[in-house]
């Protein structure tokens, strides 16, 4: 099949999976619900893939696509476990890329209230202390809800809320070689520190839980370029019409 055949799979398979959603009236006599009225669910999102592999970048170009007034990004890793009460260099060594890590009932949870647009509050982590902070961050439901992360598609419980499931590939030497210029940056690590994890944690995670996702997403992008722009404008375009 030709490049052209294959994108109009992905833009056919997408379509289908868009308009499966169903009317359903929302508005109900509840403090907490977002106070416009709409008929329609949200158009949740799924970005997946492999640390390091360009997920938030995808996700805030296709939103940027969508229309930032109307989309909410959603990070995986806000929904990382508390673990406060452990001492730091205990928190330290916790495998953040395995299952056992992450919330899901928690953040499948808040995806359903979504659904029925309520607002939300989006518990925020902190990468240097490893741990969950007190503050939350309100969140108001949108008409596009983007959820990009590790383990996003993990749990069935979570996975059958996306209209559309994107994974996020890249070969491991981009993927470590990002690691390590983002966590000296913004994560108070070592390149050895950064080293030690990869190869430890991620990796061996990666290979068991993160690339078995790709058998449930419906398209798989190149993470390594910025050639996937143009089927997020068709996406971005389908989306609209919905």
């Amino acid at each position: 099949m030709g490049e052209d055949g294959v994108f109009k799979k992905v833009i056919f398979d997408a379509r289908c999976l868009i308009l499966d959603t169903r009317p359903k009236t929302i508005m109900r006599k509840n403090k907490k619900r977002h106070p416009i009225r709409d008929t329609r669910h949200p158009n949740i999102i799924a970005i997946v893939g492999p640390s390091a592999s360009g997920k938030t970048s995808l996700a805030n170009t296709l939103a940027k696509k969508l229309g930032k007034n109307h989309t909410a990004i959603i990070s995986q890793d806000q929904y990382y476990k508390d673990w406060s009460h452990l001492p730091f260099k205990k928190r330290g060594k916790i495998n953040f890329d395995s299952p056992g890590s992450f919330d899901f009932r928690m953040i499948t949870a808040m995806l359903r209230r979504l659904q029925r647009w309520e607002v939300v509050e989006v518990p925020q982590y902190s990468y240097k202390l490893h741990k969950r902070l007190k503050i939350k961050k309100r969140m108001l439901p949108k008409r596009y809800i983007i959820v990009e992360g590790l383990l996003v598609l993990h749990k069935k419980s979570i996975r059958d809320l996306f209209n559309l499931k994107i994974y996020v590939d890249v070969d491991k030497a981009t993927s470590l070689a990002r690691r390590i210029t983002r966590d000296l940056k913004s994560r108070g690590e070592t390149i050895e520190s950064v080293c030690k994890r990869y190869f430890e944690d991620v990796l061996p995670m990666q290979e068991k839980y993160v690339e078995p996702q790709k058998k449930w997403a419906n398209f798989v992008l190149n993470g390594s370029n910025a050639d996937y722009r143009k089927i997020l404008d068709r996406l971005a375009q389908i989306l609209k019409r919905r």
